[in-house]
């Protein structure tokens, strides 16, 4: 096996592995989904529609081009597979991208209040979350292409009543950013109850955004939730 065919196999179980652990933390149900491609690269692997995200396996994993055409593979594309591929096409530092169906974070849209950051760990989406105000299904180029514009070079972009998408320069830090998005949420929800959350100044999340969330955090945290679903079995091996 050459390296890159090695680099694609690494690649296709930590998509299963983030898919599962996203089911995990309730961030998946019956929709959502995750994709990477090695970097630089002109296509990308996700899972399928049909199959539960709780039982998808690497060889479930489907290639398909920048496009959204599927390459080689007898399972379905996702309907949402055109919010990936204009990800992609707009931004060459990311290489995996995240559609959740979030709970917490999507309770300010419907609401007409900002998604604004109030712990520390929130500091990497800047001083507010932006909104794209259409929660129809995104199922078309034209639709994706508008949400990509709104997105623009941040980490996170809020789908009106629908989910979030995250785009991030790796398969464990799209994960990272997709969980520490809903932690906020929920923390400035939940805070509302008491009083108006008070935002984190901007000064202190320019300078602590990248502390917050360098490699070693990154990886933190996955190999946490790497380890919690081996420990509740939720994997194939």
């Amino acid at each position: 096996m050459d390296p890159r065919e090695q680099d694609i196999v690494a690649l296709k179980e930590k998509l299963a592995q983030g898919c599962r652990m996203l089911v995990m933390i309730g961030l998946f149900d019956f929709s959502g989904h995750i994709s990477g491609r090695l970097p630089g690269s002109q296509t990308f692997f996700i899972h399928p529609m049909e199959l539960s995200r709780a039982e998808v396996t690497p060889d479930d994993m489907i290639e398909a081009t920048l496009e959204g055409q599927k390459v080689g593979s007898r399972l379905t594309l996702p309907d949402e597979t055109p919010i990936h591929a204009a990800v992609y096409q707009a931004r060459p530092d990311v290489n995996s991208v995240i559609h959740t169906h979030s709970q917490y974070a999507i309770l300010p849209s419907i609401a007409g209040k900002d998604l604004i950051p109030v712990c520390h760990h929130a500091m990497i989406f800047g001083s507010v979350i932006p909104v794209y105000p259409d929660s129809e299904k995104i199922t078309t180029f034209e639709q994706a292409r508008r949400m990509v514009q709104i997105l623009g070079g941040s980490r996170a972009v809020i789908m009106k009543g629908h989910g979030t998408v995250l785009a991030e320069s790796s398969i464990e830090a799209a994960f990272g950013a997709s969980e520490r998005l809903e932690q906020n949420a929920r923390l400035l929800v939940d805070a509302s109850i008491l009083g108006k959350p008070i935002p984190l100044p901007e000064e202190k999340i320019r300078r602590g955004a990248s502390k917050t969330f360098s490699p070693s955090a990154v990886q933190k945290t996955w190999s946490y939730y790497l380890e919690k679903g081996r420990k509740a079995g939720i994997f194939w091996d």
